[in-house]
């Protein structure tokens, strides 16, 4: 993957990995994608918006904690990045897309509660120069950009092995 990304038609950032999966049928890459959903996209903040069968597609929504942490003595400040996690798959294929959606920043001064804002990660530095906190966001992107290779990873791994991490037959 070499940490390759475009920005797409809605302005996220988004990796894509096609996986060849030759003997594997759409019936089974499907069901594996959706044991690996199932077990990695079960709490509030990661949720499996979509499953589409016939078309051979899982869509989840997750986030990527505290990809950024700045604490100074006036106020503390955290990161956590949104994104979108897609599988579509065919006969003996997966291509497994990942979005980088949204910034989360939460603010907290001296007294609570905190304040969120939301910024979409292409409008931040580094793909906008001028950006609000230019220091803050490009760790945020280099930390959420790691976050995403290694997830795709994951997938991937999960798919060709079938196995959806945490499932056992042990009990």
């Amino acid at each position: 993957m070499k940490e390759q990304w475009k920005l797409d038609d809605n302005g996220y950032v988004t990796w894509q990995k096609i996986i060849d999966c030759p003997g594997v049928s759409k019936t089974e890459l499907y069901q594996r994608s959706l044991d690996y959903f199932i077990v990695n996209y079960s709490d509030v903040n990661s949720v499996i918006q979509e499953r589409d069968i016939p078309n051979g597609t899982i869509i989840a929504k997750g986030i990527f904690k505290k990809v950024q942490v700045n604490n100074s003595v006036l106020k503390n400040c955290v990161v956590d990045t949104w994104y979108l996690l897609k599988t579509e798959i065919r006969d003996n294929r997966i291509k497994i897309t990942l979005s980088l959606t949204q910034y989360d920043e939460s603010v907290r001064g001296s007294e609570p509660p905190d304040i969120h804002y939301l910024y979409p990660v292409s409008k931040q530095y580094p793909f906008n120069p001028t950006g609000y906190q230019k220091d803050l966001y490009e760790m945020a992107f280099k930390i959420s950009q790691s976050r995403a290779v290694e997830t795709i990873a994951n997938v991937e791994e999960a798919l060709i092995a079938g196995n959806a991490q945490g499932i056992s037959d042990n009990w």
